[in-house]
């Protein structure tokens, strides 16, 4: 377990997209980037997570449609003071929350850009109605290589679980847009704003 980083502090629209990308397509793999306030980490070092973007859940390393997410994801970072800080990814068999060479792959340039970056990966078992604690372990770069980082230094908005756990049971992941959605359709919006005022109805 690494010693001292950047705390990271996760929040509930976060939290919750994460989950629900994963929900919904229960017997695939799922991946997405989070992220994170760049003038906070400025100021404080701390990596405060406030979005999350669902990438793909059908071929998740196809390198033509993740350059067009990346860049697209990119673009909006620049406009809105963000910086990509994080990638999650669930495995397709529910016992598996290895990483993949993907992972590896996808960190290496997210590290290139924000050495603070961190990977999620999604313990499928978890992934229950009455959700109890964080459904992903996550790791990061230390010493050039990836290790579990201490779960003490990761923090959850207080609402994360129960926000998670009841749209779960509301089946609201019927409604999340992921970029295999957004290229099938652009109309579609890979932002999910549609869903980002249910998720702050829920974190009252």
């Amino acid at each position: 377990v690494i010693p001292k980083m950047a705390e990271v502090e996760i929040s509930v629209r976060s939290y919750v997209k994460l989950v629900l990308h994963a929900a919904k397509y229960p017997h695939c793999a799922v991946n997405g980037v989070l992220l994170a306030d760049r003038k906070r980490y400025k100021d404080d070092k701390t990596v405060v997570i406030v979005e999350c973007v669902p990438l793909f859940h059908l071929a998740l390393g196809l390198s033509p449609m993740l350059e067009v997410a990346l860049s697209q994801i990119d673009a909006y970072c620049d406009q809105n003071k963000l910086i990509m800080a994080g990638y999650y990814q669930a495995n397709e068999l529910i016992m598996d929350a290895s990483p993949t060479t993907l992972t590896y792959k996808i960190m290496d340039r997210l590290c290139d850009n924000f050495h603070d970056a961190s990977f999620y990966m999604v313990d499928n078992s978890k992934m229950t109605p009455d959700m109890e604690d964080a459904v992903f372990r996550v790791y990061a770069l230390h010493d050039g290589k990836f290790k579990e980082r201490n779960p003490d230094s990761i923090t959850l908005d207080d609402q994360c679980l129960s926000a998670a756990s009841g749209l779960l049971n509301q089946k609201v992941f019927r409604n999340l847009v992921d970029f295999d959605n957004h290229l099938d359709d652009i109309t579609q919006d890979w932002l999910n704003n549609h869903l980002n005022e249910v998720i702050e109805i829920h974190s009252w």
